[in-house]
């Protein structure tokens, strides 16, 4: 066999092993992504619990990467605190080492390769027979996940088998394991799976390419190079997402360099517990030996590591969005919480937006017991602001929504999920198209606010009246009361009307000598726009229900 066949080999299963991994992680996400959030909303409270979540996720998911991101979105969405965060990467630093005994128990005791094409089989016409969008879809996606990776490790083994026969390696070899440090560091940050990289070197092990002391130097490089999924996931994220990313750096690297430094001697206990054992499984020991007594030295600093990374990343990048842009698209449950979050801070800014434009102060306007006609006849001096900034504010919190909506379409593609994505996203372009419409009212509202004339004077009150109605029908019905829908649709309905009766008002303006024609084609021009508002926030309350 050439050596350019032997490569092909070796590289095609590493390939396969890492499709693997990932499918087989997707379909874990979809199965069990709403399940993995309540438990870590629940069990996050203390640093144990956190610590034995984050191993026992890590060890569901097959991937301590998933369970980083994960953390990192929950605390950036203010659902778990810095020390819960911490704690749950130190888990699943243990966790993500039951990876590497599947492999020496089940893909180096066995030919495995019959086994993979079965399960590969089974899991591949299950997808295909079952109905689309199920949970037994998801479960022979699974079985079609694992056979893959089985299949890629099978694949790598056997073009390490021949490479190991048919070449003499002596001289290609580092004498200082250490070396083997920096190229398991290096491969994991490029591959992004520190468990693909454990079954690259496990290969070379069982092959005798190498011994058992650069195994372990590679292992402990691979546990370094995971750090790099934690800081390109909270690249842009909040302050505490880059402080869990960093405590995730300080953990890996100073039990990594401990360890490297005592290597020798940390290898003792392993061959102690398991003298007669292969290679494969020893560095499986090792790899769980060392992620554990680093969990343990480290684990009473965690509050001491949580106050002292405090100091770090205090200048917050600048966002209009709360709550998004802490939460990755990679986690498509948690984002949809977060998305569901940030439209209802959406429809707070509008609100805002809308009630200082008609000079009511917002926090004055959801007083309980006060009526609309006290509130216009109290709050009617003009504020000193700047309503187009405000808009450009909400402009960009649009834009954002719109943006993360777009991102996570691409990352689930059930109808379900997709469905709850229609729905938010016509949510903002109601709100959108609202907000436009009381951006375009705000010279005419300033122009109404300085007339003279009666007539001018009695539209311009009845125009603040509709406006206000309509949002704190809208405002009640967000806080859960059923009855302000009804009520915002009868409010929709009376401004239809009112437009009608508002034309004798627009009349005598009209005939009116001292008013200018424009002043008739703002009084024309708001009915309209007062409409469009009233039916926008309408919508948006009934959006689920749209086809």
């Amino acid at each position: 066999m050439s050596t350019a066949v032997i490569w092909i080999e070796i590289f095609s299963g590493l390939g396969l092993f890492l499709f693997g991994m990932l499918y087989l992680e997707e379909q874990i996400k979809i199965t069990a992504g709403r399940s993995f959030k309540r438990i870590v909303q629940k069990m996050t409270a203390t640093r144990f619990t956190s610590l034995v979540t984050g191993l026992g996720t890590t060890a569901l998911f097959q991937s301590s990467s998933v369970v980083t991101l994960m953390a990192l979105s929950l605390i950036g969405a203010g659902l778990m605190q810095l020390e819960s965060a911490i704690a749950v990467i130190f888990g699943s630093n243990i966790g993500t080492t039951i990876t590497a005994w599947i492999m020496a128990l089940v893909g180096f005791k066995m030919d495995i390769k019959l086994l993979s094409y079965v399960m590969i089989g089974i899991g591949g016409l299950g997808s295909v027979l079952v109905n689309h969008g199920g949970k037994w879809k998801n479960y022979f996606g699974m079985m079609v996940g694992f056979g893959l990776i089985f299949l890629g490790l099978e694949g790598m083994k056997e073009g390490f088998e021949v490479f190991s026969k048919q070449f003499d390696l002596s001289s290609y070899l580092f004498s200082n394991p250490y070396a083997y440090a920096l190229i398991g560091l290096a491969i994991t940050a490029i591959i992004q799976s520190s468990s693909a990289s454990i079954a690259i070197i496990q290969s070379a092990l069982f092959t005798h390419i190498i011994g058992f002391e650069a195994a372990a130097a590679f292992v402990v490089g691979t546990n370094i190079g995971t750090t790099v999924t934690a800081i390109l996931g909270a690249l842009g994220g909040s302050s505490n997402k880059k402080r869990t990313a960093l405590a995730h750096l300080i953990f890996n690297l100073s039990t990594g360099v401990i360890t490297l430094v005592f290597l020798k001697w940390v290898l003792i206990p392993v061959n102690i517990l398991l003298p007669e054992a292969n290679g494969v499984v020893k560095i499986a020991l090792f790899h769980t030996f060392f992620n554990l007594l680093g969990v343990i030295l480290w684990y009473p600093f965690i509050p001491f590591l949580a106050s002292w990374i405090q100091r770090f990343f205090k200048k917050e990048p600048v966002y209009a969005s709360h709550y998004i842009q802490n939460v990755s698209v990679e986690i498509p449950d948690l984002a949809l919480e977060a998305l569901e979050k940030e439209i209802e801070h959406l429809s707070t800014r509008l609100e805002e937006f809308t009630l200082l434009s008609i000079n009511i102060p917002p926090p004055k306007a959801y007083e309980k017991g006060v009526s609309i006609d006290k509130l216009l006849e109290h709050h009617h001096e003009n504020f000193d602001l700047n309503y187009e900034k405000l808009y450009e504010k909400i402009r960009l919190l649009e834009g954002e929504i719109y943006r993360y909506l777009s991102l996570l379409s691409e990352k689930r593609n059930t109808a379900e999920y997709q469905e709850k994505l229609n729905i938010f996203s016509r949510q903002v372009t109601y709100l959108a198209t609202a907000a436009k419409a009381i951006k375009d009212m705000l010279f005419d509202l300033d122009r109404l606010y300085n007339a003279s004339s009666s007539d001018e004077q009695t539209y311009y009150k009845n125009l603040r009246y509709q406006i206000l109605k309509s949002v704190l029908a809208y405002h009640n019905a967000r806080q859960g009361d059923t009855a302000a829908v009804s009520e915002m649709e009868s409010s929709y309905k009376k401004i239809a009307e009112s437009y009608k009766n508002s034309m004798h008002i627009i009349q005598n303006i009209a005939k009116n000598p001292h008013i200018s024609a424009e002043v008739t084609a703002i009084t024309i021009n708001d009915m309209h726009l007062t409409k469009s508002f009233s039916k926008s926030l309408l919508h948006v309350l009934n959006s689920d229900t749209e086809s």
